[in-house]
């Protein structure tokens, strides 16, 4: 037999939604660095003419007579206004990819997260006990472990794609700058494609651990499940005590129609059924009706306001068990309302 203090529980919507607050979601940063390094190969081999062509440019200009003038002269303004354009067009498209690539990653990761509780500060955050303890615990263990698969394989991948390619840099020293920069460019394409593929991999078994620790620590007690019902739901005692004042409020507002209604329909004794009719319903209404001590506090009511009682045993039964409050008469009991109604109505023409 399970004790109720053993996490058996799965974790709740409101569980979930507390630890989601907290910021512990199941995330794993090297999704965004493999997307990066994916994009990177990918921009590099579309774009590779593109950024050689702006830094020869760039290198030309920097050791070039241009540059021999400046010196010369003491004006580098124009050298600067050069460099700094041609470093911002190679170096504005790679970090605004790398940021909007990051941000993407993340959300689709864990969605748009808000995390005030997590920076909220806390005394346990100071305190240097609790600090070891994070510092020496199963999950930094686990971390250090991860660290260092992911530099082995790492390692593997450059290790098998830079051995091929050790035999051709003596060929090098015969290519010309564009065959030196295409041959660099088709290197760099495949590390960043092998290192980001494995990266790749590496994130998606990361995610799955990360979500499978995620699930295990959002366990609940199986007290822990019946308190949070409990504060969901309700009190008991105190769900039943506003039953109970919706009821006597109902009972109330009925009651103060009772003087405005045409007739009351009784069993005689045990039920009371009030109906009122006027040119803008389309049939007479239920306006009021109960049983046993509510039927006699309408009669007495009735009684007080001059409205008439007619008793009609099949009709008060009918009425009681098939309709509510607020209701119509259905096709089916209009020509039994209408004859009482019709005696309602001669007994007031008798008395006038």
């Amino acid at each position: 037999m399970s004790d109720d203090s053993e996490k058996t529980e799965q974790a709740t919507d409101a569980r979930r939604e507390e630890f989601r607050k907290q910021g512990n979601v199941a995330h794993t940063k090297e999704l965004g660095s493999a997307v990066l390094l994916l994009a990177a190969a990918g921009g590099v081999y579309a774009l590779g003419r593109f950024f050689f062509q702006n830094f020869y440019e760039l290198f030309h200009y920097s050791f070039g007579p241009d540059m021999v003038e400046a010196v010369r002269h003491g004006d580098f303004t124009e050298a600067f206004k050069m460099n700094g354009f041609k470093a911002l067009i190679l170096i504005a498209p790679v970090a605004g990819i790398a940021a909007i690539l990051g941000v993407a990653s993340s959300v689709a990761q864990v969605g748009f997260l808000q995390v005030e509780d997590a920076l909220t500060p806390k005394a346990e955050k100071l305190n240097p006990v609790e600090g070891m303890k994070r510092v020496f615990s199963m999950r930094a263990l686990m971390e250090a472990i991860k660290g260092i698969l992911k530099m082995g394989a790492i390692g593997a991948v450059l290790y098998f794609l830079l051995r091929g390619e050790v035999h051709q840099i003596p060929y090098m020293m015969s290519f010309s700058i564009e065959q030196i920069c295409s041959y660099i460019g088709s290197v760099v394409v495949k590390l960043l494609g092998g290192v980001g593929g494995v990266m790749l991999v590496l994130a998606g078994a990361d995610y799955f651990y990360q979500r499978w620790d995620l699930e295990k620590k959002m366990m609940m007690t199986k007290q822990e499940v019946k308190e949070e019902h409990k504060q969901r739901e309700g009190d008991p005692m105190i769900k039943s005590r506003i039953r109970r004042i919706q009821r006597e409020m109902a009972s109330k507002r009925m009651m103060a129609d009772v003087p405005k209604a045409d007739v009351v329909i009784t069993n005689p004794t045990h039920i009371a059924v009030v109906l009122k009719y006027s040119d803008s319903l389309p049939a007479p209404q239920v306006v009021a009706m109960g049983a046993d001590v509510v039927a006699e506090k309408i009669k007495e009511i009735a009684r007080e306001n001059n409205i008439p009682i007619v008793e009609n045993k099949p009709l008060a039964r009918t009425i009681f068990k098939t309709m509510k409050i607020g209701q119509v008469i259905p096709r089916e009991l209009f020509v039994a309302v209408a004859e009482v109604l019709s005696y309602v109505y001669r007994l007031r023409r008798k008395r006038r």
